[in-house]
């Protein structure tokens, strides 16, 4: 799968995104980190490789879910919240924003390769 697939991640959690760019290189999968700002960026959103957008949902800085919304509308990639702890009330908010699934971080961390293999099946 070498740098078949991309993961597109907004968060500023700088320990998670360390995890996660350890996890990323063992497989070799591409990990892209993005801002708001980014959103216009058509390179972010189309790729020829498969790819998924991971959104931080404790970011305090702005609205996450808010940015899921814009981001189903401009995107049709697969969209991913991330949560510190499992919360059924932000679950349930991420889904109504446009979110197709909601992990923890942990559970990304630890689950990287199935996620990425089951993905890259349904494409």
């Amino acid at each position: 799968m070498e740098e078949q697939f991309n993961i597109n991640i907004f968060s500023n959690d700088p320990e998670f995104c360390s995890n996660l760019a350890v996890e990323c290189n063992k497989y070799g999968f591409g990990l892209t980190f993005f801002e708001e700002s980014d959103f216009d960026n058509k390179k972010l959103l189309e790729s020829a490789i498969v790819s998924v957008v991971v959104i931080d949902l404790t970011t305090k800085d702005m609205d996450p879910y808010k940015m899921g919304e814009n981001m189903r509308v401009s995107s049709d990639l697969p969209i991913f919240g991330i949560l510190d702890r499992f919360n059924r009330k932000d679950q349930n908010k991420a889904k109504d924003c446009g979110f197709d699934l909601v992990f923890t971080k942990s559970m990304l961390l630890r689950s990287i390769k199935e996620i990425v293999v089951h993905i890259s099946n349904e494409e």
